[in-house]
């Protein structure tokens, strides 16, 4: 997309049609006079003129309720011809509207009651608001009000919102030739100064009048008026209510974007969002490009006088020498990496989100809330200490401190003042004003940035995960991996949660997340176990807490910070079980510090924002919360039934206070209520008078839900259901020869020198499932890469909602661990026969996205059949799902073809496809998708036994394109776990495998080639030459098939299930008795061995 950024830019308007209201001369009873045909000879703008002067000098009427009565009134074919007549040689001015919109001077002088009466007759005449009119005028006139707004006619803008009353914001809706409203022409970039800036103060009052669907309303090309506003050169320089304007805007026709479902995006694939962002990336390069040539024009300019020579003309000239604008500026760009703290290294001279000067020890910082004591060092040098010293070191009885101990070994540093702690300014807040060090660019466009954020946030609150990735990344294919929420179920304890986002940080994070969740962690205190042993005399003498809270998720909250998040729009942390986490933890989790700060403590890094909170710790003080997170807007509170912490909780200090300390953000606070020693009328009243308080101290800002749970806070916590398949101890001794051998030439696989630190690019595989359970996938020394995105608005990538997609991911990495693997979690549900139903609606954007991602394989190991009546489901223990609809027929059409295209466009895009046949027996091979759409292009997998028979339930024999084992296959043995190995069946565990051992002989033949093409001379040898290009080749259908027909044996008849014992068996063998470089010539061997007949 390309812009213009010259002086003389200015959108090209067209107009609204208008219905013309013509005299009809064929009625007339008289003739015209000279006078009145003199009169209608001159241009439209003289007689508007006219008769507006003949009004202000009172030598007419308007009509007979005005004036004086020996005053003539006005001619009424003055009035009929200016009301009807339209000049369309000049579009600016082709009606009387229009010229009175112009004429600024003229118009003002008339008084209020004869401008009301002159365009109110006009308005009538156009139809009111002129949106009932013939397309015959379209294109030739621009809107009059954006004529008043470019000449600067206050007056008229006002005498028309008068006239129209509430048909104003109707008038507001009326498109011009291009489509666009009066809003569309608000946020229009225009070259001149003064009309930006006119255009940016009505934004406020004209967008506040608009109908919602206005401000929904798409133009020619696509952009919504929130698109316009998006140009961050419209926003230079404007008021904070110009931006709490836009904001209002934009969330009210959102509303109605997503009830009526209108498309967001432009004729060029542009959300606002993206629109945006490309403007504000071309208008920084031109800037940046503008800086450079002043600055190389000023240094020919000193050349030119001789004040600088050509070896010192890369630098700049001291400031000794030369002015002050000819300094170099700062380079552009982010800020640089040492501006946030980093959280194993923390610097107390870093303060927040920008740097800071670091003070003298000891030396103290004027605030307005008071005097704020720089931290002082002792100990060791700040950056080698731990990163939560306070909580990882306690006092032993040798070194007792000379100031009682917090619980958690943290010197309290209460203000003398009496002033909550809460309400004290953060240290990032100190002295900022003065100390940003922000380029004037950046300075400049930080309202955009804002917008931008703000209306980034909102579909990421608002809109599944999927359509949040569209709306902000579309185009953006890197992006489109990013995640965008986190959830940890199933995971034990903090360090898993931790290699959790480890594994997830190859996708990337947003720095704003729509949620993150976070179950109970396991908990060990080290002091715990001496203090309860301890002597009556010693537990006397302790000067630490023998039984601290939890602390555990301050590393996952680092982790995060160090993933680049920054907010978080909800948090959930299940932290009820005991011991909770201590309050200094929970503060230090989210802001980087505690608010007690310890004397040679240090300061931490950028906090982590929320919005909703929900720590579901016990009778949580609100200090912490006010805290923790300033910004917070909701507050879910989990109440014991102390009546001593509700009372605290709604007196000045505790809900109030938080009110204030969020700058009035705090809307609701949901108390989650039992009822602890007392019955439940007296709980009811407490929690009653808690409301009443809250809302009276709040002035009702503040609104309190309260619910019940008379079993008490610890019922229904959430628990994590085990979705493994059956353990099976018989089927211990069957295990398959086929699985065995692929784990032994695996394990050899992974013993080539060099193989780790190959650059042969990864083969890139989509599993299309339920999902995986990230933390339960095998990553084989960190060999296997994931990342994925959902279509499923019920929850992530990295969490399955039955297990099923963790089992098939399992599967794929047990074959090829060095696959670049994308999950794509589909929406499912259950069936009537218990077993899952996929939605093809959802199924069809997997694979649009599998395609935009180019990968090299899809898996999909399901099945939908193609029929308005509905599909039919297997169980799920059994295996692949069939997917069926209950919604309307037209919907379920939509899908099932939208399903069907994307399935083409990926045979067309040469992405080798794997899908399960359906283990019902009744169903047909060509009554089912994926299948029945490309049955000679998608490898269709069944089911086999042990001992390699064809599984009895499959259906359709004859259109199986190969058979893998699918009847109890053992997961791999986790020797780290003492559970129980589980066994799995159906033919969607062998289309994993197959789709595995796809990806591994693609990979195989990439790592030979890189490495023929890394040793040169040997690229003509017969073996080279054979091994060049097939890992390309392999990409195709036919070419793979013979790939895969090459694993024979004439020992096995059975052609379509692969005896790979028999070839990969011998070489996985040969590979662990050779020596390095003869691994790899096994390996060639191999390649060229599968290789053969493919061309």
């Amino acid at each position: 997309m390309e812009f213009d950024f010259t002086d003389d830019e200015f959108d090209e308007l067209d107009v609204l049609e208008v219905q013309s209201h013509t005299v009809d001369n064929s009625k007339a009873t008289y003739e015209e006079s000279d006078v009145e045909k003199e009169w209608k000879s001159l241009e439209l703008d003289l007689q508007c003129l006219d008769v507006l002067d003949l009004l202000i000098d009172k030598k007419r009427r308007w009509d007979s309720t005005e004036g004086d009565e020996e005053t003539p009134l006005l001619e009424d074919y003055k009035k009929k011809t200016i009301a009807s007549r339209r000049d369309y040689r000049d579009r600016v001015a082709p009606t009387a509207l229009h010229i009175f919109a112009k004429s600024k001077r003229d118009f003002s002088r008339a008084p209020e009651n004869l401008q009301t009466n002159l365009v109110g007759y006009l308005l009538e005449c156009r139809g009111g608001t002129c949106d009932e009119l013939g397309p015959h005028h379209r294109g030739k006139e621009d809107l009059f009000l954006l004529v008043a707004i470019n000449y600067n006619n206050d007056d008229f803008i006002d005498c028309v919102e008068r006239c129209l009353g509430d048909r104003f914001s109707d008038l507001l809706h009326v498109q011009d030739g291009e489509g666009k409203n009066l809003l569309h022409h608000l946020f229009t970039w225009d070259s001149t100064k003064a009309i930006r800036d006119k255009k940016a103060l009505l934004v406020p009052r004209l967008s506040s009048k608009a109908k919602p669907q206005t401000i929904a309303t798409a133009d020619n090309i696509g952009n919504t008026p929130v698109h316009y506003a998006m140009d961050c050169r419209m926003c230079l320089d404007r008021s904070d209510e110009y931006f709490k304007a836009v904001k209002v805007m934009f969330e009210a026709g959102d509303v109605v974007i997503k009830k009526e479902q209108r498309p967001l995006f432009n004729e060029r694939g542009e959300s606002p969002v993206m629109f945006g962002r490309k403007i504000h990336q071309k208008f920084q390069r031109d800037y940046s490009a503008r800086k450079m040539a002043k600055k190389e024009a000023q240094i020919y300019a000193l050349r030119s006088k001789g004040l600088m020579n050509c070896e010192n003309a890369a630098t700049p000239p001291g400031p000794e020498t030369t002015p002050l604008d000819s300094r170099p500026k700062q380079p552009m760009g982010p800020p640089p990496a040492d501006m946030y703290v980093n959280p194993t290294s923390r610097d107390p001279g870093m303060v927040g989100i920008v740097k800071m000067p670091s003070l003298p020890l000891g030396r103290t910082t004027a605030t307005s809330d008071g005097i704020v004591k720089e931290p002082m060092m002792k100990g060791p040098k700040a950056g080698t200490a731990s990163i939560q010293p306070s909580i990882s070191r306690s006092n032993t009885a040798g070194h007792a401190s000379d100031r009682p101990q917090t619980p958690t070994g943290l010197q309290s540093s209460t203000p003398t003042d009496g002033r909550s702690r809460a309400n004290m300014k953060r240290p990032r807040d100190i002295g900022t004003e003065n100390t940003v060090n922000m380029s004037a660019f950046e300075a400049k466009l930080r309202g955009w940035s804002g917008l931008n954020e703000f209306i980034t946030t909102h579909y990421i609150r608002t809109r599944s995960d999927m359509e949040a990735r569209d709306l902000i990344f579309r185009g953006n294919i890197s992006d489109l991996d990013k995640n965008l929420c986190f959830d940890a179920k199933g995971q034990k304890d903090a360090k898993s949660i931790v290699h959790l986002l480890s594994r997830m940080s190859a996708g990337g994070f947003n720095d704003t997340l729509a949620y993150v969740h976070l179950p109970t962690v396991s908990h060990s205190s080290n002091n715990t176990s001496s203090g309860r042993n301890a002597s009556a005399a010693q537990r006397g003498s302790l000067t630490e807490n023998p039984s601290p809270g939890r602390t555990e998720l301050v590393k996952v909250f680092d982790k995060l910070h160090e993933l680049k998040v920054k907010k978080i729009l909800r948090l959930h942390v299940e932290d009820r079980h005991p011991p909770s986490h201590t309050d200094a933890s929970i503060e230090i989790a989210l802001q980087g510090r505690e608010s007690f700060l310890k004397d040679g403590g240090t300061v931490g890094r950028e906090p982590i924002a929320v919005e909703t909170w929900d720590w579901r710790k016990p009778d949580l003080s609100t200090e912490v919360i006010a805290f923790a997170a300033p910004t917070v807007e909701n507050v879910h509170l989990y109440w014991s039934g102390n009546q001593a912490v509700l009372r605290a909780w709604d007196c000045d200090e505790g809900i109030p206070r938080l009110y204030v300390t969020t700058e009035r953000r705090l809307k609701r606070v949901t108390v989650h209520a039992a009822p602890g020693l007392e019955i439940r009328d007296r709980m009811l009243a407490m929690l009653n008078r808690f409301k009443q308080e809250v809302q009276r101290k709040t002035g009702g800002g503040v609104t309190v839900k309260t619910v019940i749970r008379m079993e008490g806070l610890m019922a229904n916590i959430d628990t994590v259901e085990d979705a493994s398949g059956p353990v099976s101890d018989e089927a211990a001794e069957k295990q398959h020869v086929w699985v065995d051998t692929m784990d032994i030439f695996r394990r050899a696989l992974s013993l080539l020198p060099g193989l780790k630190g190959s650059k042969a690019p990864r083969v890139k595989l989509a599993l299309i499932d339920d999902g995986i359970n990230l933390g339960n996938l095998d990553d084989y020394n960190g060999s296997v890469t994931s990342s994925g995105v959902s279509y499923f608005p019920g929850g992530p990538w990295h969490c399955s909602s039955t297990g099923h997609g963790t089992i098939l991911a399992n599967m794929i990495v047990r074959v090829n661990p060095w696959v670049e693997l994308h999950v794509v979690r589909v929406q499912d549900g259950p069936s009537r026969n218990g077993g899952r139903n996929i939605f093809a609606g959802s199924a069809a954007k997997a694979i649009r996205y599998a395609i935009d991602k180019k990968v090299d394989i899809i898996s999909m190991s399901w099945t939908i059949k193609n029929s308005m009546t509905g599909g039919h489901a297997s169980p799920m223990g059994n295996d692949s799902r069939n997917g069926s609809f209950s919604d309307r027929p037209s919907m379920e059409q939509r899908d099932i073809q939208a399903l069907g295209d994307a399935i083409d466009d990926a045979a067309k895009a040469g992405i080798l496809m794997f899908c399960s046949a359906s283990d019902d027996i009744q169903a047909g091979a060509m009554d089912t998708l994926p299948y029945q759409k490309q049955p000679g292009y998608i490898f269709r997998i069944g089911a086999a036994t042990y001992l390699g028979q064809r599984d009895g339930h499959t259906e359709d024999v004859k259109r199986i394109d190969y058979f893998f084992p699918g009847n109890q296959v053992a997961e791999a043995k986790n020797h780290r776990s003492s559970e129980p190995v589980k066994y799995h069946d159906g033919s969607s565990v062998g289309t994993a495998l197959a789709a595995g051992l796809a990806s591994l002989l693609m990979y195989c033949s990439r790592i030979i080639e890189h490495r023929l093409a890394e040793q040169k001379g040997q690229e003509g040898s017969r073996m080279a030459s054979t091994c060049l290009g097939l890992a390309d080749a392999l990409r195709l259908q036919k070419n793979m098939k013979q790939a895969l027909d090459n694993i024979k044996s004439s020992q096995w008849t059975d052609a379509k299930y692969l005896p790979v014992w028999a070839i990969f068996k011998p070489k996985a063998d040969d590979m662990e008795k050779a020596k390095d470089e003869d691994k790899w010539m096994i390996l060639e061997k191999l390649v060229v061995q599968l290789g053969v007949g493919i061309n």
